[in-house]
């Protein structure tokens, strides 16, 4: 194939060359530091943008981060170890938390190292009100109700209005209520856990979860036995001004049987039955349990083999620690209650009051004194105020053997 060529003279290439030249812009050095700055701008203000995000971000550090096991543990060794910077910190995280608790006038708490004490931030507090619950049947189920007031006044009707029969124009006389008002001073109580140093300082987390089982333990237990065992307001001590109800199931334990559970049921109001439960020692339960019928030989309650769940003809059975055993229970004495817990109402002061000392003399359990200082331990001291009040006497039925009184 014969290969064509094609010859441009130099006319030509100038003029394309001319051409090219007028179509390209070449730009000032002004326009390009323009250009450049430009570029700069959006750059920096990008960077400015993320900033501050991330200044927006609110990020803990210091105390107010650390876990509420950590923080309490933290706060204990430092006030053992006399660690100023330490106390420091955690008493201004325990001012901040407690001004909204202050200020609901839950609890008075003024400068936290008041006395060389160290007080527990709101969260033990916390920890001790949901722990009382679980442990306890009287916090669970009664009317428990704050005050800020050391004594406090109750209104029961004595009286009930009625219809009256009558004519057309004809008068009828009006009744109205009377009440009759009962004032009762709230008791102070006051635990003291002592621990030593060493426990504080080898077991930094676990101190916490201890201390609010035990506290909360306690105060479970005292709610307890104020609306069941108490000498003054307890349930199984009846006074002869309280009408409540009685069944008594003959001369000793022995004879108590499903017969006088029910017969107990029906002696309070149907309003109360409704919302009642039966309370007893786990002992005494388990005795009647285990009633069997005389031929047979079989459970009354049904076959153990299936699962024991606390009712006596469908009425919930609670299990309370601190009523009378089976060992307990000799003649004339109450043992058990059926009724409605909810009216009772426990009036509590505030929150739980707690402190930590390290020094001191403390007494244990037997009287013996505990000198905090010469025997390196620290007592953490709770206290409350709190009375029982009964609004209506005939929701309960107290059983008993012999003559209950």
């Amino acid at each position: 194939m014969k290969e064509d060529k094609i010859l441009i003279d130099d006319a030509v290439v100038k003029a394309v060359a001319e051409k090219a030249a007028s179509s390209i812009v070449i730009p000032t050095a002004d326009e390009i530091a323009e250009k450049f700055a430009e570029k700069m701008e959006k750059t920096n203000k990008k960077n400015i943008h993320d900033s501050e995000e991330k200044i927006n971000k609110i990020v803990k550090t210091g105390i107010e981060s650390l876990p509420k096991e950590v923080r309490f543990a933290r706060g204990l060794i430092a006030h053992l170890n006399k660690d100023a910077q330490g106390m420091a910190e955690y008493n201004s995280y325990v001012s901040k938390a407690w001004g909204d608790v202050s200020k609901a006038n839950y609890q008075n708490v003024t400068t936290t190292a008041d006395g060389g004490a160290l007080v527990p931030d709101p969260e033990f507090i916390a920890e001790v009100e949901r722990l009382t619950d679980e442990y306890g049947v009287a916090a669970r189920l009664c009317d428990v109700r704050r005050t800020d007031r050391d004594s406090v006044t109750l209104l029961g009707g004595t009286n009930e209005i009625s219809f009256t029969k009558t004519g057309e124009a004809t008068a009828v006389n009006a009744k109205k209520l009377t009440y009759k008002a009962s004032t009762v001073a709230l008791d102070k109580y006051i635990a003291t856990l002592v621990m030593t140093s060493e426990l504080v300082e080898d077991s930094a987390v676990d101190v916490f979860t201890d201390a609010t089982n035990e506290v909360a333990r306690a105060r479970a237990k005292l709610f307890d036995q104020l609306v069941f065992t108490d000498a003054t307001y307890g349930l199984l001590t009846p006074t002869v001004t309280e009408e409540y109800k009685i069944i008594s199931v003959g001369a000793n334990l022995a004879a108590f049987d499903l017969d006088d559970c029910m017969n107990a049921q029906y002696q309070v109001k149907s309003s109360v039955r409704r919302q009642g439960r039966f309370f007893m020692h786990p002992t005494v339960f388990n005795q009647l349990r285990q009633q069997k019928a005389s031929t047979a030989g079989t459970y009354l309650m049904g076959d153990p083999n299936m699962g024991v769940t606390p009712m006596i003809d469908g009425v919930p059975v609670e299990l309370v620690d601190i009523m009378p055993t089976t060992l307990d229970i000799g003649a004339k004495t109450p043992f058990a209650v059926f009724g409605d817990l909810s009216r009772i109402k426990l009036h509590v002061k505030r929150l739980l009051e707690t402190k930590v000392f390290d020094s001191g003399v403390v007494k244990d359990a037997g009287g013996t004194d505990i000198n905090l200082i010469t025997q390196d331990s620290y007592a953490m001291r709770a206290t409350m105020r709190v009375v029982p009040q009964t609004r209506f006497d005939g929701a309960f039925t107290i059983i008993g053997t012999g003559t209950v009184s």
